[in-house]
């Protein structure tokens, strides 16, 4: 438990489950596939998706929809497809899509969003990140393309700054926003757990479930604690900006080849496998 500011260890629990943060209301697929590799889940929350005033989300679709042509509209997350087809749904009045338009996905659940809303002309760039949507417009000479990005009001300004310095022009439809969850319990108990060895391996699925997660932790716990509870366990990273934020911090991770959670999860699986077997 936690108490007077440190953690009080527990009775030790099985060494076989796989913690993985999910945003508040998720996590039901991963905890699944993890099941599905004989290993036991373990969800924690670290961020609560919430969406944008209808208002402000009109507001931006209005102004990238009419104030010139936009050539892309590149998706930088499923939840983003979720929310901007909510409010599309609920106000006809507002512009629809110009037959022209075409769509990018940032990944493959992106993408399969995209589809269920009946969007069937989705490109996918080969990484799917941030970095991996720069490339892909890069290879396209992104000058003069107009170009509007769907995501979080917390996502850096780095890629509509390396699309503008290319020559794009940038707009962006904040769709939803990524805060800190209500109920921090589920972070509490992934503290005691890691203090017990209950965890095989973590994984961070964002940059913000990192940030997130050490401004939650370090209300009970001081932060180079935080940090040598983390050391004592194999820590993934869903990509090289979330592996970032870890290793500013001091920690080092393990990045899939391909930034999907199920990838990073086989790929965690097979090196605490192979741990035990040395």
């Amino acid at each position: 438990m936690i108490c007077a500011g440190k953690l009080m260890p527990k009775p030790r629990m099985d060494h076989r489950t796989i913690a993985v943060t999910r945003p508040v209301g998720k996590g039901r697929d991963t905890a699944e596939f993890v099941r599905s590799k004989g290993w036991n889940p373990f969800i924690f929350h670290t961020v609560e998706l919430k969406p944008l005033d209808d208002q402000k989300i009109m507001a931006q679709i209005q102004s990238s929809l009419t104030h010139g042509q936009a050539d892309w509209f590149a998706f930088m997350s499923s939840t983003g497809v979720k929310f901007l087809f909510d409010v599309l749904a609920s106000h006809p009045s507002l512009p629809r899509f110009p037959r022209e338009t075409r769509f990018l996905a940032v990944g493959p659940r992106t993408r399969d969003s995209l589809l269920r809303h009946g969007i069937t002309q989705v490109s996918v760039p080969e990484k799917y990140s941030s970095a991996g949507v720069d490339e892909w417009f890069s290879r396209l000479d992104p000058r003069r393309l107009r170009i509007v990005l769907v995501r979080s009001s917390s996502a850096d300004e780095s890629l509509a700054d390396s699309l503008i310095s290319k020559g794009a022009t940038v707009a962006t439809v904040n769709a939803y926003e990524s805060g800190m969850p209500g109920d921090p319990k589920s972070v509490f108990d992934f503290l005691e757990g890691i203090l017990v060895g209950r965890f095989a391996a973590v994984l961070f699925t964002s940059a913000i479930s990192v940030s997130n997660f050490f401004r939650i932790a370090e209300t009970k716990v001081e932060g180079p604690e935080v940090i040598r509870l983390l050391k004592r366990t194999i820590v993934g990273a869903i990509g090289p900006i979330t592996a970032e934020q870890l290793r500013n911090r001091g920690v080092e991770t393990n990045v899939p080849d391909e930034y999907l959670i199920e990838k990073a999860i086989t790929k965690l699986i097979s090196q605490r496998t192979q741990l035990q077997a040395s």
